[in-house]
């Protein structure tokens, strides 16, 4: 959820509560104001009462019950609500009333006074003053809201303009970033912040780049020189067959040295993005043109290739770099393939497949494109293969998959 949704939900929650207690709040309040306005009324009427039966005894224009006692009772009050029916045009309806009985002492007997006043217009008024604050506090609420929430969106409104220039952030464009400005201060000093690291990031970046291609570049040259003196110390006339023999492991070593520092370097610009242009590929010819150039190491093996090409399949790619994909993996399905074995490819614009026969993986199918992760122990084999053709994968978005059903490898790339 996002901050600014997570916001508007805490406000209209605790409008909410705010709206229904400060409508109770006020409900009561009015309640107990004017019922104890109506009380002290309904004394004053029972005060009048009490001076007329006082001054005007007897009083003849009220039918008293009278209670006649030795020790008159003390004088006492009591409030409460009642209800009567009243009938107005012969309909009967029933109405709250607030009653005072109070007992008065006069002339030495004991009165009974009771006081009534209608409830229903006090009802009436207070849920009218009730509705019409109610109304009040529910706008006041709903028009901070909108407020509120156009406030917010021209204060985040920035914050998600950088947030999109960042997802768009390449080192690979060598260009500095550059954020929107706000009016908000933490936004802001935020944006420095993440300018200042993306500086970094590209300084470091292309600092890397640099030594990664000096040091390949400078490596080559003792690597080359290395590699001829070999040679030439193999022809010469005055070695013996034990030196001759170690000459020519150190001639195998610097050359298995020599091919992998140019691997790693093809991994290093890949994974540097240096590999920007894209054309159409038709992809049964690039397989076709490889499996001519493997066409000696099948034979020798004595391998059947079978091919499932749907008609001008095509792919928009880096030509070098799917042509190192699919020659990796042709070179992988022949290399790990048993004599008299098979090899199936199958061709669509959305997939490409590889199945050739063979033993069972000795690691993990997840590990299969790791770096220097290997199922053969040849002196030839880097283990680099695969995680090149992955490294192609990761750069187009590919999905690479490996399976090991019925004694058959298969390896899958969905486009």
């Amino acid at each position: 959820m996002r901050l600014f949704q997570k916001t508007r939900r805490t406000y209209v929650i605790y409008s909410l509560i705010i709206f229904i207690v400060s409508s109770t709040v006020i409900y009561f309040t009015l309640t107990r104001i004017i019922t104890k306005k109506q009380d002290e009324r309904l004394n004053f009427y029972k005060e009048l009462i009490a001076q007329k039966i006082k001054y005007e005894y007897p009083l003849p224009i009220f039918s008293v019950d009278d209670y006649i006692s030795q020790n008159p009772i003390k004088d006492t009050l009591y409030y409460k609500d009642t209800m009567f029916i009243n009938i107005i045009n012969g309909v009967e309806k029933r109405e709250m009333y607030r009653e005072l009985t109070s007992f008065e002492t006069l002339h030495g007997k004991t009165y009974e006074i009771t006081t009534r006043d209608s409830l229903v217009k006090n009802q009436e008024l207070i849920i009218v003053i009730t509705l019409s604050v109610g109304i009040v506090i529910l706008l006041l609420i709903v028009t901070v809201y909108f407020v509120n929430t156009i406030i917010m969106q021209n204060a985040w409104l920035p914050f998600y303009e950088n947030l999109e220039i960042l997802k768009n952030f390449s080192v690979e464009n060598n260009q500095p970033i550059h954020l929107q400005r706000t009016q908000i201060d933490e936004f802001q000093e935020l944006n420095q912040s993440l300018t200042k690291l993306t500086d970094k990031i590209n300084s470091d970046f292309n600092n890397l780049k640099e030594f990664t291609e000096n040091a390949s570049h400078e490596m080559q040259t003792p690597l080359a020189i290395m590699q001829t003196k070999s040679e030439m110390l193999m022809q010469s006339d005055n070695l013996d067959k034990d030196q001759i023999q170690q000459i020519k492991s150190i001639y195998l070593a610097v050359q298995r040295l020599s091919k992998l520092n140019k691997t790693l370097l093809l991994l290093s610009k890949i994974e540097n993005q240096q590999f920007k242009e894209k054309e159409i590929l038709f992809i049964n010819d690039v397989i076709n043109k490889h499996l001519e150039i493997f066409e000696d190491f099948v034979i020798n093996k004595k391998i059947t290739l079978n091919k499932n090409f749907s008609l001008d399949s095509k792919i928009d790619a880096n030509p070098l770099l799917f042509d190192m994909a699919i020659s990796n993996l042709i070179s992988n399905a022949i290399k790990h393939n048993i004599v008299s074995g098979n090899i199936d490819i199958v061709t669509t614009d959305i997939f490409i497949s590889f199945t050739n026969a063979g033993k069972p993986l000795q690691l993990p199918s997840s590990s299969l494109f790791e770096r220097f992760k290997k199922e053969s122990s040849a002196s030839n084999s880097f283990g680099l293969g695969l995680a090149i053709v992955k490294k192609v994968c990761d750069t187009y978005n590919w999905k690479i998959n490996h399976s090991y059903i019925e004694n058959q490898h298969n390896i899958t790339i969905y486009f």
